[in-house]
Parts: structure tokens; sequence; C-alpha cells
């Protein structure tokens, strides 16, 4: 009978810690803990279910990150651009693109999108070289130049301005890129040639009465829609994260809150239709990988 009893109450927690959390807007499915290498991570990119690609910011080796759906590294590429401030990810059936877009400063003349090939073709090493510990392999690439139009760097104060970028979304021929803007608040949208290597960019659209600033980004192809996340930064280093939905024209649907987390930073939204988001650790909370299911 004890034994029943004990056998009962462990099915009971494991039923507990597996259940998903509702909420008015989604269901949280499930979240785990990230590595220590990508407390910082600031982008998220998922072509394939069960799997996703991250990067981790400014300070950091330029590498990208295989992770499986619980968040542990399953592989590494190591690329030869510099990572000033990387905080986006996406790709195509061949490239993927990360931006190097991070500017809280104001002060970058400009700023990059980095090409990298998916397949890499492997190079001859010589049988006396020693193979690397690790996973990571090297890839060439090449970059995209943004250049603002009408930005005045000079004038431009830490966080308190509109160049700044954490979102790029890749769609069709081209991509998008999503404005941080600390200044106005004015969500400004670009969208870039995949091949052009100096651009000079406008908004090609401006969104305004979001809760905050947008932290990532990307298309929701199943719904025809974009999902963006964000935070408002609080005094003494709190965020209060939401969830933003714009529809294909790029007019806003809906916003929401993300309750109980915090420095959100990168979104994607796998082939099955679940969304999956990172956040960066901080004082406040863990880095950690979450998936969510959206509903009506």
């Amino acid at each position: 009978m004890l034994r029943f009893v004990l056998l009962i109450g462990i099915n009971l927690l494991v039923a507990c810690g597996s259940s998903a959390t509702s909420h008015p807007h989604y269901v949280v499915l499930e979240e785990n803990n990230l590595s220590d290498e990508l407390k910082e991570t600031s982008g998220l990119y998922c072509p394939q279910i069960g799997s996703a690609f991250t990067v981790n910011d400014s300070g950091n080796k330029p590498i990208i990150f295989n992770i499986d759906s619980s968040g542990k590294i399953i592989d590494k590429k190591l690329i030869s651009a510099k990572n000033t401030d990387w905080e986006a990810i996406t790709g195509d059936s061949q490239n993927f693109y990360i931006g190097d877009v991070g500017n809280n400063k104001g002060k970058r003349k400009f700023v990059q999108i980095h090409i990298v090939p998916k397949k890499v073709t492997p190079k001859i090493v010589p049988k006396k070289l020693t193979p690397k510990k690790d996973s990571e392999s090297t890839t060439n690439d090449k970059s995209l130049n943004l250049f603002y139009i009408n930005n005045s760097i000079n004038n431009n104060e830490y966080l308190n301005h509109d160049y700044d970028a954490e979102t790029l979304i890749n769609l069709g021929d081209s991509l998008f890129l999503f404005s941080k803007s600390w200044n106005s608040g004015t969500l400004f949208i670009y969208q870039l040639n995949k091949i052009k290597a100096t651009q000079y960019v406008d908004p090609v659209s401006e969104i305004m009465g979001l809760p905050g600033v947008i932290t990532g980004g990307d298309f929701d192809r199943k719904n025809n829609q974009f999902i963006l996340v964000g935070y408002k930064l609080n005094g003494m280093g709190g965020f209060s994260p939401f969830m933003a939905i714009l529809n294909r024209d790029f007019s806003l649907h809906k916003t929401f809150a993300l309750s109980g987390y915090g420095q959100v930073e990168g979104v994607c939204v796998a082939s099955n239709a679940e969304v999956w988001f990172t956040q960066e650790g901080s004082f406040f909370s863990d880095h950690k990988i979450v998936k969510l299911k959206l509903t009506k």
C-alpha cells in the first residue's frame, strides 16, 4: 500500500513538472536554462523542428551555436567576421544572416549584416596538423554595410537615439531590420537587399504605440504575421517584457506582457507553430530558452 501511494505521488510530481502554464494569450510549453556559454544570447533562428541557432552579443567570440530543443549546445561554427555587437540571426535556404547591428551608444558610422553560407566546403588539412579540440569550424563570410540616412552620430546620446537595432527577419527576397528606438519609441522598419554590399537605408514603415523597445522577431508563415519580443527598461535595471504581433502589412495587431520573464532577446517561430524565445542572463533572471503556444 505504501509503495502504491509513493508511486502515485511521484507520478503527480512528474505531471506537475511537465504541465503547461496558461496565460490569456499564450501557453508556456517548456522552459530550460541555457549553458553559461550562452548567457548573453541575443538572437534566435529555428528553421527545423527540434533545434535552433543562436548567437551571443558584443564581447564574445564570433560563433553560431546550434542548440537542441532543451537548449543544449550540439554544434558551433566559428566565423571570420568580428563580433562588434551581434544582436540577431536569421536565414534562408542557403545562408545565415547575422545582424551585427547593436548600437546602444549611437556612434557607429555603419552597421553590418554578415552572410555565412550554410554549406561550407571543407578545406584539405595536412595529416600532420592536429584537428581542433572541439566542434568549432571556421567559415568564410561576406558582409553588407548599412548606413542610416539622416543619422547624425555626433548628436546621438547613449540609449537616447533611434539608430539601434536588435531584430533581423528574412522574408522572401529581402531582409527586414527593426529598430530599437530608445528616443522616440517609434518602431522603424528597414527593407534590405540581400546582395548589395553598401546600402543607405530609410524606413519603409513606422509603428507607434508599442510598450517598449523591440529586441527580436520572426515571421510566422502559417499565420502570415510577424512575432516580435521586447521590453520596457525600468529603474534599477528591471525589465517588463512583452510580445507584439504585426500583420503582414506591418500594422499592429496586438501586444501582451510576458509575465515572469526578464531581458528577452531572440524569438523564432518553428515550423510546428511553436514560438521559442531566449532570455539573456542578468542579476534578476537566468539565461534560458522558453517555448510557447500562442492562443487566439
